[in-house]
Formats: C-alpha cells, structure tokens, sequence
C-alpha cells in the first residue's frame, strides 16, 4: 500500500496529466446568419411560419450596408395570430442573439409597426423577454444584444426567438447570432499559436447602441461582446487559463511536500541525538541499522515516483500525436 507520500506525489502527476488534457482545447465564437446559416454546419435558421417572414422586405426598410452580412428577417406579428419565430441549433457554452430595432417610421415613408416584443426559449424552456417601445427617431439600431446567455452547458442546444404581444402588432427583424464552442483535438502547433495570440490580444469589442428608457428585458452592452463582423474568431486557448491555474496549485502542493519533509526529518534527527545519550551501545547500533532500513525504503519509494512519471509522460506524449491516415 503506498504511503502518504507516495500518494501525495501521485496526486500531483494526476495534475499534471489533466495540465496535458486541458492543453488541446480552445474557444470559438461561430456565427449564425439569417440567411446564410452556421458558419460551421451551414444550417440555416428555420422561420415559423413560412410564409410570415421576408428575407431583406416588408415595409421596415433598414439600411442593409449596417446589418450582417447585408441581410436580415423580418416578421411582423399581429395579435390573435400565431407567434411568429426564428430557431437554431449550436453546440456550446454561451450564445449571443442580434437584432436590429426599429423607431418611429421616416416621413413619406411606408407606415410599419416598430414595437419590439421578444421571448426567448432555450431547450424549450422560457429563458428572457425584451421589450423596446419606438422612439422619436428615425434611425434603426443596429447589432442590438437581445439576449445572452454565458452560463450554459458544454452541449447541443436548442433556441427560439418568438414575437409576441396580445394588444399591439410586434415587428422583429432578426439580424444574426453568435455561439461559443469549445474545440479539442488540437495539434501542438495550433495551441502554440494561440498561446502566443493570447498574449497579445485585447478586450474584443461591438459597438451597440444606448438603450432607450423603454427598454427592458436582457440587453448585453459589455465590452466582452465578441467580434463577429468579419466572421468567426477563436477566443486564447483555455488550456493556457488551466495551465496557469492547476501550476500554481501543483506549485503550492510541492512546497507543502517540502517543508513536511524537512519538518519530519529534523523531529527524526532530534529523536536519534537524544537516543544516543541514553540508549547502551546496542541500542544505538539497532537503530542505525533501523535507519538504514528505512533509506532503503524511500529508495524503493523514489524509484516507484520516477516509474509513474515516466509512465505519465508516455501517455501525454502519445495524446498529443495527430492520429494517423488509414491506409
């Protein structure tokens, strides 16, 4: 049975191996055009129903050079109708959905309902509203969060946007989303790359519109807002987040260990230099002999460690080697 120390150690290289584990996945914001999909699946939203949305129409006329990509969807629901919604799938950790807003209609203009009214399902399950009545504008808000969610499972997800309201027609014109997904399997040279991107990266930012005063529900204005203007971008390798992290912690774990260490050998020292005063000749001579039995052990204990490291290191090595081609 291995002692304390041996098992402490053990401890510390299982660290290690989750140290190596970590090392090989990185963050990656995807993003989901209303028209042009996942940028990853290239699945494209579906729009319910059918024939209540327009790609680019209706009477809401926003100027397609600030949306994404050009393009948008827009719906308006009347009361008494079925809501009208937008849903996706991703596989991720957060999700970030854009709209644009309207105001109240320019002059000599096509007369359309700008009220704003969305509810938000994830999984099924009612998860945000947002609401912005028209302000005394004419100009759209662009790139406006609607709603963010940073707190999801690592999974496959559902999401659905509904336009809703039981007095007043809803306009909802769906711009585009941005989810988060956590790549592995990566090879050592692209981890290396984004280390050195990490260092080196700042605060990504988009720049969105003050909320008016009418305002409510889940609006995201952080700086933390990923870029997505000129398509997805991978976020700094989270091995190199845990890497720091689980060292500092095996750091620590080391130290403990040494001062343990000394602290029990000196206890030792002092016990023998008090045994020598009083114990007889043979006395002493038993307890060298005692001494040297328990060298013997650490020895034993010394070489079992540097076998599971070198086992350990193995492992890690053949993980990080990219699979081979069949033949």
């Amino acid at each position: 049975m291995p002692t304390p120390m041996l098992s402490a150690v053990m401890l510390l290289s299982s660290f290690l191996s989750l140290v190596g584990a970590t090392e090989n996945a990185a963050l990656r914001n995807v993003t989901i055009d209303d028209r042009f999909g996942d940028a990853m699946t290239h699945v494209v939203p579906s729009y319910i129903p059918p024939n209540k949305w327009s790609p680019n129409g209706g009477s809401a006329r926003p100027n397609a050079s600030l949306a994404h990509n050009g393009t948008w969807h827009d719906a308006t629901y009347h009361p008494k109708n079925a809501p009208h919604k937008a849903s996706f799938s991703f596989t991720g950790v957060s999700l970030y959905v854009y709209c644009i807003i309207a105001n109240t209609p320019p002059p000599h203009s096509d007369t359309f309902d700008a009220f704003a009214n969305y509810t938000f399902f994830l999984d099924e399950e009612l998860v945000g509203t947002y609401t912005h009545k028209a302000e005394k504008t004419h100009d759209f808000f662009y790139n406006v969060a609607v709603y963010v969610n940073q707190t999801m499972t690592n999974g496959s997800h559902n999401f659905s946007i509904a336009a809703y309201s039981q007095d007043q027609p809803v306009l909802l014109l769906f711009d585009y989303a941005v989810y988060t997904t956590i790549e592995e399997s990566l090879d050592s040279a692209t981890v290396s790359s984004q280390k050195a991107k990490a260092l080196h990266t700042s605060a990504e930012t988009v720049e969105n519109p003050q909320p008016s005063s009418h305002t409510t529900g889940v609006l995201y204005t952080s700086t933390n807002t990923p870029d997505v203007k000129n398509g997805p971008k991978s976020h700094p390798n989270v091995g190199v987040i845990i890497h720091g992290t689980l060292g500092g912690i095996a750091f620590a774990f080391c130290i403990g260990i040494f001062f343990v260490i000394r602290v029990r050998r000196r206890q030792q020292q002092q016990t023998k230099k008090t045994s020598g005063r009083q114990l007889s000749n043979y006395r002493n001579e038993k307890a060298i002999a005692i001494t040297h039995t328990d060298d013997e052990g650490t020895i034993r204990e010394l070489r079992q460690i540097i076998q599971h490291l070198r086992a350990e290191k193995r492992v890690m090595r053949a993980a990080m080697l990219p699979p081979r081609a069949p033949q």
